[in-house]
């Protein structure tokens, strides 16, 4: 049998230094991620933001099939930036796939008038789905494929996250109710902009939650008992909390600032409380 070789210690390494070596690496990781929540929302995504969603609201004042023609152009926008913000592997045709799936959701829940306006959207996500996986196998460069499908996926998410939105001024109020969700999308997309004042960006959550409620109860008092308070300041503060965070997730990606991410990134804040506001209409009006 062998002896076993001796382990042979650094005699210059302590266990002092070992502690220090750990709380240094510590400390780095907490300013590393203090660096990144201190990133501030470009200002491009803030002003596609407000576009987007004044668009939407706008567009819900006349009616389904003009919602949804406005999530149409909400999907394209999505798809042209959406590669460029998570650094796709494929950017082209992950853009094309998020393309299909952007415009294919929302008209399917545009152009069915009758009851029960949602039951087709499971054939066009089934497609599209079917696609994110066939774009990745035929791809030549197979590096990072679990990457770029993670993408195409989320892109195909948020754009059917906000498909329900076409859906809402359908009922009895709900065009009350997704101007209410919209006012308090652009007004807590306006107020996040106070975080970039430094000591104010780890406490710019709760200004937002404040702005979109009221803008919600604004909206809320002018529109002649369809909305009442309670439900619009629970759509307010819960819809700017959503949309503000996938903002600020998404700001800290490297290529945040050039126009064609800024845009998906105010795009897919717009379209990612579609469900929540769809849920919410249901709920208070049936």
């Amino acid at each position: 049998m062998h002896e076993a070789d001796p382990v042979i210690h650094d005699p210059s390494e302590t266990r002092a230094s070992r502690r220090a070596a750990r709380a240094a690496a510590v400390e780095a990781a907490a300013n590393d991620a203090q660096a990144r929540d201190a990133v501030p929302v470009p200002v491009v995504t803030t002003v596609a933001t407000t576009a987007m969603a004044l668009l939407v609201a706008v567009s819900g004042l006349s009616g389904q099939l003009v919602t949804s023609l406005a999530l149409v152009f909400a999907g394209v926008v999505l798809a042209w930036g959406w590669p460029t913000l998570l650094e796709s592997p494929s950017p082209r045709w992950s853009g094309v796939v998020v393309g299909i799936g952007g415009v294919a959701v929302p008209a399917t829940a545009g152009l069915t008038p009758d009851a029960e306006q949602l039951r087709w959207l499971p054939v066009p996500i089934g497609i599209t789905l079917i696609l994110c996986f066939l774009q990745q196998l035929l791809r030549h460069d197979r590096t990072r494929l679990t990457e770029g499908l993670a993408g195409t996926i989320a892109g195909l998410a948020i754009a059917t996250a906000g498909a329900p939105l076409a859906v809402v001024p359908v009922y009895p109020g709900g065009s009350a109710f997704l101007l209410a969700a919209m006012s308090a999308v652009v007004a807590g997309c306006l107020v996040e902009q106070l975080g970039r004042v430094g000591a104010v960006q780890r406490w710019v959550l709760a200004p937002v939650l404040l702005a979109g409620g009221l803008a919600a109860y604004a909206v809320a008092l002018l529109a002649d008992g369809t909305l009442t308070a309670v439900p619009a300041m629970l759509i307010g503060v819960l819809v700017a909390a959503i949309s503000h965070a996938l903002r600020r997730v998404m700001a800290v990606q490297p290529t945040a600032a050039a126009v064609p991410s800024a845009l998906a990134n105010g795009t897919a804040s717009v379209l990612v409380v579609g469900v929540v506001v769809y849920l919410l209409t249901r709920v208070f009006v049936g």
